[in-house]
C-alpha cells in the first residue's frame, strides 16, 4: 500500500444534477423570456424581466460548473499514499507533512463560493491551495480519502485541526461507515 496512487473520482449522478440544474434551468428561463416577449402569457410584464435575469443567472452557473462536464471533472484529485505521500492535481501538489489544515468548504473570497465547495488546504508555510470540486464529489468520499490516506501521515497540528471539525460521535460514525462500506 506504500506509494500507491489513489484517484478520488466524481460521481456521474452529481454531474448530471449539475447539468440539469444549470443548463436545464437556463433553457426553462429562456423559454419563460420567449413567452414574455411574444406576449403568449398575460403575465408578460413579469415574464420578460424574470426570464432575462434568471437566464443570465443560469448561464453564470453553467459557466462555473462547465469544467465538471469535461474530462477534467472525472478525477478531482489524486493521493500518493505512504509516509512521503502527497495530495495532487494537474496544477498543484502538497506533501502530507506540509499540510496544516485540510477541509472541504466554501471559498468565502470568491463569488462562486456561494454555489460550490472546494477542497481548501492550508500549508505550514502559510499558502492556501484550492482544489475545485464543482460539488460533484460527496463529502463522505472526501472524508474517507482524508481519513484513510492522509490523516495517518499528517503532523499533530494538522490532525488536531482535522479531528476538530467533527464531534466525537460524528467521527466515530464516519469511521465505522468507512470500515463497513469502503468507497475508495
Amino acid at each position: 500500500m506504500e506509494n500507491q496512487v489513489v484517484e478520488v473520482k466524481s460521481r456521474m449522478f452529481l454531474r448530471i444534477w449539475a447539468f440539469v440544474g444549470s443548463a436545464g434551468m437556463g433553457l426553462a428561463c429562456l423559454w419563460l423570456f420567449y413567452m414574455g416577449i411574444t406576449f403568449q402569457t398575460k403575465y408578460y410584464l413579469l415574464a420578460i424581466p424574470a426570464g432575462f435575469l434568471f437566464t443570465l443567472f443560469c448561464l453564470y452557473l453553467f459557466i462555473i460548473f462547465f469544467p465538471a462536464f469535461t474530462p477534467r471533472g472525472n478525477i478531482i484529485f489524486r493521493i500518493k499514499t505512504g509516509k512521503d505521500g502527497e495530495i495532487f492535481t494537474d496544477k498543484a501538489a502538497v506533501k502530507f507533512a506540509d499540510i496544516k489544515k485540510i477541509e472541504m468548504n466554501r471559498n468565502k473570497y470568491r463569488l462562486k463560493g456561494i454555489f460550490q465547495e472546494d477542497v481548501i488546504i492550508q500549508t505550514t508555510d502559510h499558502k492556501t491551495i484550492r482544489i475545485p470540486t464543482w460539488n460533484i464529489i460527496p463529502n463522505p468520499l472526501f472524508f474517507e480519502a482524508v481519513e484513510r490516506y492522509i490523516v495517518p501521515h499528517m503532523n499533530d497540528e494538522a490532525k488536531t485541526n482535522w479531528i476538530g471539525q467533527f464531534t466525537e460521535i460524528q467521527r466515530n460514525v464516519y469511521l465505522k461507515e468507512f470500515e463497513n462500506h469502503p468507497k475508495l
